[in-house]
């Protein structure tokens, strides 16, 4: 069983580490919170492995220092040519509740199709996965936090926004913020940019009912359930990719948190990315609950 305030984070081979930073604003926050460091090497030969802990674990000292706020801090080096496979093993060794890593700036096309470390960890994580960007960029955001559902989605999964909510919910009073829901209703061809979903029809047994009516009836009856105000309750026609990110940029919002849900077409695998879409667009952090870790 997880430990509820233990959080692995991915050290990255440089000076500047934005998960670390974020986790130790966490722990100023909550000092009950305990950090695993974990740092995977990729590049090795066994006979170097003993050499290469005892590297790590001194340099870990430097951090140490550097993030006092961190009162229970620990590194654990991990050998593996898999990096995102040996972070999130480590992470599950560790007993840990969430991972945290820092993302990855997208340059080029071969971006979009080879997998970076970031890209592979959210895709294939099994502990619910916080993305941060720039930790010192949220200061000057506000206190929303955004919780992205598509309700009438195909693989929609009812417990999955339960999850999200909750945790939505506690990243919410601890920035003393108010959590936004936004209800995103993407076109039935994912490759489109757009398209009119007025027409799109649901057979029922008194008639047709449009996907529309359906979206709005599914979103209200969630606010009820959840005490949420109708003005924090946002319907978004269009891709989760484009709405979410214009949504976030109008509310100020320093977090996104979505479910990632695993599809089996072409447009889908696509769709199952939208989660890093929605990343390289916002200027907060992004919370992700893979729909898996729920089986």
């Amino acid at each position: 069983m997880s430990a509820p305030n233990k959080f692995a984070v991915l050290l990255k081979p440089s000076d500047v580490q934005p998960a670390l930073d974020r986790a130790a604003q966490y722990a100023r926050m909550v000092p009950e919170i305990e950090v695993v460091a974990i740092r995977v090497i990729n590049d090795f030969k066994d006979s170097e492995k003993e050499q290469i802990t005892l590297r790590e674990t001194s340099a870990f000292e430097q951090l140490k220092r550097k993030y006092s706020s961190i009162q229970n801090f620990t590194i654990k080096v991990v050998f593996s040519k898999d990096v995102a496979k040996g972070f999130i093993d480590a992470a599950q060794e560790e007993n840990c509740a969430l991972e945290v890593i820092s993302a990855n700036k997208r340059h080029t096309l071969r971006d979009m199709f080879v997998s970076s470390i970031d890209s592979s960890i959210m895709r294939k994580s099994r502990l619910p996965l916080l993305v941060v960007k720039q930790a010192t960029q949220t200061a000057t955001l506000g206190q929303n936090v955004i919780l992205a559902i598509d309700f009438t989605e195909v693989a929609h999964i009812a417990k999955l926004d339960e999850v999200l909510y909750k945790a939505a919910s506690k990243f919410a009073n601890a920035f003393d913020g108010v959590v936004h829901v936004a209800n995103c209703i993407t076109p039935e061809n994912s490759g489109l940019m757009g398209g009119n979903l007025e027409q799109s029809k649901i057979l029922s047994s008194v008639g047709a009912v449009s996907l529309d009516k359906i979206q709005h009836q599914l979103a209200e009856e969630f606010a009820k359930k959840h005490n949420i105000k109708k003005e924090n309750m946002h319907l978004l026609n269009g891709r989760m990719d484009e709405e979410i990110p214009r949504l976030s940029e109008i509310l100020n919002a320093r977090m996104v948190c979505m479910g990632a849900t695993p599809r089996s077409t072409f447009f889908g695998s696509l769709n199952s990315s939208a989660s890093e879409l929605v990343l390289e667009q916002i200027k907060g952090d992004i919370f992700i609950v893979n729909a898996d870790t729920l089986k």
